[in-house]
Protein backbone atom coordinates (compact mmCIF):
# COMPACT_ATOMS: atom_id res chain seq x y z
CA UNK A 1 0.00 0.00 0.00
CA UNK A 2 1.03 3.55 -0.97
CA UNK A 3 1.09 6.66 1.51
CA UNK A 4 -0.98 8.01 -1.41
CA UNK A 5 -3.34 5.25 -0.52
CA UNK A 6 -3.25 5.38 3.29
CA UNK A 7 -3.94 9.08 3.25
CA UNK A 8 -6.78 8.31 0.88
CA UNK A 9 -8.69 5.92 2.95
CA UNK A 10 -7.81 7.94 6.17
CA UNK A 11 -9.30 10.71 4.55
CA UNK A 12 -12.26 8.60 3.75
CA UNK A 13 -12.62 6.97 6.48
CA UNK A 14 -12.63 11.02 8.74
CA UNK A 15 -14.90 11.97 6.58
CA UNK A 16 -17.18 9.19 7.15
CA UNK A 17 -17.04 9.48 10.70
CA UNK A 18 -17.93 13.04 10.43
CA UNK A 19 -20.86 12.49 8.27
CA UNK A 20 -21.65 10.10 10.83
CA UNK A 21 -21.42 12.34 13.79
CA UNK A 22 -23.03 15.20 11.94
CA UNK A 23 -26.10 12.87 11.11
CA UNK A 24 -26.57 11.95 14.65
CA UNK A 25 -26.35 16.07 15.65
CA UNK A 26 -29.18 16.82 13.34
CA UNK A 27 -31.33 13.80 14.97
CA UNK A 28 -30.53 15.26 18.15
CA UNK A 29 -31.65 18.75 17.04
CA UNK A 30 -35.11 17.47 15.52
CA UNK A 31 -35.64 15.59 18.94
CA UNK A 32 -35.02 18.54 20.89
CA UNK A 33 -37.63 20.41 18.80
CA UNK A 34 -39.96 18.26 19.34
CA UNK A 35 -40.11 18.28 22.93
CA UNK A 36 -39.93 21.73 22.99
CA UNK A 37 -43.74 21.37 20.61
CA UNK A 38 -44.92 18.86 23.34
CA UNK A 39 -44.21 21.25 26.40
CA UNK A 40 -45.26 24.64 24.58
CA UNK A 41 -48.67 22.86 23.52
CA UNK A 42 -49.38 21.02 26.98
CA UNK A 43 -47.92 23.42 29.55
CA UNK A 44 -51.18 25.84 28.82
CA UNK A 45 -53.60 22.95 29.07
CA UNK A 46 -52.64 21.90 32.34
CA UNK A 47 -52.58 25.64 33.67
CA UNK A 48 -56.32 26.05 32.38
CA UNK A 49 -56.88 23.11 34.42
CA UNK A 50 -56.10 24.77 37.56
CA UNK A 51 -59.29 26.53 39.03
CA UNK A 52 -57.33 27.96 41.79
CA UNK A 53 -54.53 29.23 39.61
CA UNK A 54 -57.23 30.93 37.53
CA UNK A 55 -59.16 32.62 40.18
CA UNK A 56 -55.55 33.59 41.62
CA UNK A 57 -54.96 35.36 38.22
CA UNK A 58 -58.08 36.96 37.94
CA UNK A 59 -57.80 38.45 40.96
CA UNK A 60 -54.38 39.74 40.62
CA UNK A 61 -55.31 40.73 37.05
CA UNK A 62 -58.48 42.60 38.68
CA UNK A 63 -55.93 44.24 41.07
CA UNK A 64 -53.53 45.54 38.49
CA UNK A 65 -56.41 47.32 36.87
CA UNK A 66 -57.85 49.07 39.56
CA UNK A 67 -54.46 50.61 39.64
CA UNK A 68 -54.21 51.05 36.38
CA UNK A 69 -57.35 53.50 36.47
CA UNK A 70 -56.57 55.27 39.68
CA UNK A 71 -53.29 56.19 38.29
CA UNK A 72 -55.06 57.29 35.03
CA UNK A 73 -57.65 60.23 37.05
CA UNK A 74 -54.42 61.27 39.05
CA UNK A 75 -52.91 62.02 35.70
CA UNK A 76 -55.82 63.08 33.73
CA UNK A 77 -57.34 64.76 37.07
CA UNK A 78 -60.60 63.46 36.76
CA UNK A 79 -63.03 61.20 38.14
CA UNK A 80 -63.10 57.84 37.05
CA UNK A 81 -65.53 55.12 37.83
CA UNK A 82 -65.35 51.47 38.19
CA UNK A 83 -68.47 49.30 37.84
CA UNK A 84 -68.64 45.60 38.30
CA UNK A 85 -71.82 43.46 36.92
CA UNK A 86 -72.19 40.78 38.86
CA UNK A 87 -74.38 38.73 36.64
CA UNK A 88 -72.71 39.23 33.41
CA UNK A 89 -69.07 38.54 35.09
CA UNK A 90 -67.69 41.59 33.32
CA UNK A 91 -66.50 45.01 35.07
CA UNK A 92 -65.45 47.74 33.08
CA UNK A 93 -64.39 51.59 33.76
CA UNK A 94 -65.48 55.30 33.15
CA UNK A 95 -63.76 58.57 33.06
CA UNK A 96 -65.71 61.81 33.30
CA UNK A 97 -64.87 62.99 29.78
CA UNK A 98 -66.09 66.61 30.13
CA UNK A 99 -64.45 69.61 29.39
CA UNK A 100 -64.36 71.28 32.67
CA UNK A 101 -63.31 68.25 34.65
CA UNK A 102 -66.76 68.53 36.26
CA UNK A 103 -67.05 65.23 37.50
CA UNK A 104 -69.81 64.12 35.89
CA UNK A 105 -70.31 60.57 34.59
CA UNK A 106 -72.87 58.88 32.05
CA UNK A 107 -71.34 55.54 31.51
CA UNK A 108 -70.57 55.64 27.82
CA UNK A 109 -68.52 53.86 25.42
CA UNK A 110 -66.56 57.03 24.70
CA UNK A 111 -66.13 57.54 29.10
CA UNK A 112 -65.45 53.84 28.91
CA UNK A 113 -62.40 54.36 26.12
CA UNK A 114 -61.47 57.28 28.05
CA UNK A 115 -60.41 55.04 31.09
CA UNK A 116 -58.08 53.07 29.10
CA UNK A 117 -58.88 50.33 31.00
CA UNK A 118 -57.38 47.63 28.86
CA UNK A 119 -59.85 45.87 27.15
CA UNK A 120 -60.61 42.35 27.12
CA UNK A 121 -64.57 41.58 26.32
CA UNK A 122 -67.34 43.92 26.02
CA UNK A 123 -70.59 44.13 27.33
CA UNK A 124 -73.55 46.19 25.63
CA UNK A 125 -70.97 47.49 23.11
CA UNK A 126 -68.98 49.19 26.36
CA UNK A 127 -65.41 47.72 26.17
CA UNK A 128 -64.16 45.99 29.64
CA UNK A 129 -63.01 43.35 31.20
CA UNK A 130 -64.94 39.94 30.91
CA UNK A 131 -64.15 37.33 33.10
CA UNK A 132 -62.82 33.71 31.19
CA UNK A 133 -61.99 30.27 32.20
CA UNK A 134 -64.75 29.60 34.42
CA UNK A 135 -64.30 32.49 37.08
CA UNK A 136 -67.47 34.52 38.16
CA UNK A 137 -68.13 37.14 40.91
CA UNK A 138 -68.62 35.32 44.06
CA UNK A 139 -67.26 33.81 47.11
CA UNK A 140 -67.88 29.65 46.96
CA UNK A 141 -67.94 27.94 50.08
CA UNK A 142 -65.77 30.61 51.69
CA UNK A 143 -68.04 32.42 54.57
CA UNK A 144 -65.06 34.84 56.07
CA UNK A 145 -63.54 37.51 54.19
CA UNK A 146 -59.65 37.94 54.08
CA UNK A 147 -60.71 40.91 56.72
CA UNK A 148 -62.62 38.97 59.07
CA UNK A 149 -65.60 40.18 58.15
CA UNK A 150 -68.56 37.24 56.97
CA UNK A 151 -69.23 36.98 53.59
CA UNK A 152 -72.48 38.60 52.73
CA UNK A 153 -72.19 39.02 49.03
CA UNK A 154 -69.46 38.80 45.70
CA UNK A 155 -69.25 42.34 45.56
CA UNK A 156 -69.64 44.32 48.82
CA UNK A 157 -69.13 47.75 47.09
CA UNK A 158 -71.67 49.95 47.64
CA UNK A 159 -73.45 49.89 44.42
CA UNK A 160 -71.42 47.37 42.70
CA UNK A 161 -68.89 50.16 42.04
CA UNK A 162 -66.28 52.32 43.41
CA UNK A 163 -65.07 55.93 42.53
CA UNK A 164 -61.17 57.87 42.15
CA UNK A 165 -61.24 61.55 42.72
CA UNK A 166 -58.94 63.52 40.67
CA UNK A 167 -56.44 63.00 43.51
CA UNK A 168 -56.87 58.94 43.12
CA UNK A 169 -58.83 58.40 46.30
CA UNK A 170 -61.79 57.10 47.42
CA UNK A 171 -64.78 58.62 46.88
CA UNK A 172 -66.95 59.31 49.27
CA UNK A 173 -63.90 59.31 51.19
CA UNK A 174 -63.58 56.32 53.66
CA UNK A 175 -65.46 54.12 51.74
CA UNK A 176 -64.43 50.64 50.37
CA UNK A 177 -65.22 47.06 50.15
CA UNK A 178 -64.06 43.36 48.92
CA UNK A 179 -64.93 42.04 45.44
CA UNK A 180 -64.97 37.74 45.71
CA UNK A 181 -63.73 35.50 42.69
CA UNK A 182 -64.67 31.78 42.45
CA UNK A 183 -64.39 29.63 40.18
CA UNK A 184 -68.11 27.53 39.00
CA UNK A 185 -66.47 23.99 39.23
CA UNK A 186 -64.41 24.16 42.58
CA UNK A 187 -66.25 26.58 45.26
CA UNK A 188 -62.84 25.94 47.03
CA UNK A 189 -61.04 27.99 44.50
CA UNK A 190 -61.31 31.29 45.74
CA UNK A 191 -59.42 34.81 45.66
CA UNK A 192 -60.56 38.22 46.50
CA UNK A 193 -59.64 41.66 45.96
CA UNK A 194 -59.75 44.15 48.59
CA UNK A 195 -60.05 47.77 48.00
CA UNK A 196 -59.73 50.21 50.91
CA UNK A 197 -60.90 53.57 51.75
CA UNK A 198 -57.81 55.29 50.99
CA UNK A 199 -57.83 53.73 47.46
CA UNK A 200 -54.92 50.68 48.11
CA UNK A 201 -55.64 47.33 46.52
CA UNK A 202 -54.80 44.22 47.63
CA UNK A 203 -54.91 40.18 46.18
CA UNK A 204 -55.95 37.64 48.36
CA UNK A 205 -56.20 33.67 47.54
CA UNK A 206 -57.93 31.10 49.92
CA UNK A 207 -56.07 28.23 50.81
CA UNK A 208 -56.71 25.53 53.38
CA UNK A 209 -59.77 27.61 55.27
CA UNK A 210 -57.53 30.71 55.74
CA UNK A 211 -56.60 33.82 53.51
CA UNK A 212 -52.79 34.35 52.80
CA UNK A 213 -51.61 37.55 50.12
Amino acid sequence: MTDLSFCEMERTRTQTASERSGYTVIELVVVMLMLGVIVAVALPRTITKSPRLQVDLAARSLARDLEQVRMRAIASKRRVRVVFLESEGFYTAYMDMTGERLGTISETSEEARGSRLVARGSEGGVPGVELKNDVVFGAGDVVTGPLGSMVTAAITLEGGQVEFDAGGMVTPAGVGGVVFLAHEDEPTAVAAVTISGAGAFRAWRYRNGSWEK
